[in-house]
């Protein structure tokens, strides 16, 4: 299995997994893209941002 990453000059990280373009990240922004389903989970097909992630936290602090 081989996994290439590169990063743009647009501020724009791509993720291949064999040769296959699997996630893409703009970096500016902080939204991503997941390509390929069967390399993550099928959860995972949405775009995930740094405040998302926050948020997801607070909710879960505020369960417990």
């Amino acid at each position: 299995m081989s996994i290439f990453k590169k990063v743009t000059e647009n501020n724009e990280l791509y993720l291949y997994m064999n040769g296959k373009l699997i996630y893409k990240k703009w970096l500016l922004t902080g939204q991503s893209k997941i390509f390929d389903v069967m390399a993550y989970d099928k959860f995972t097909l949405k775009s995930i941002t740094e405040e998302s992630i926050k948020k997801e936290k607070n909710n879960s602090k505020k369960c417990k």
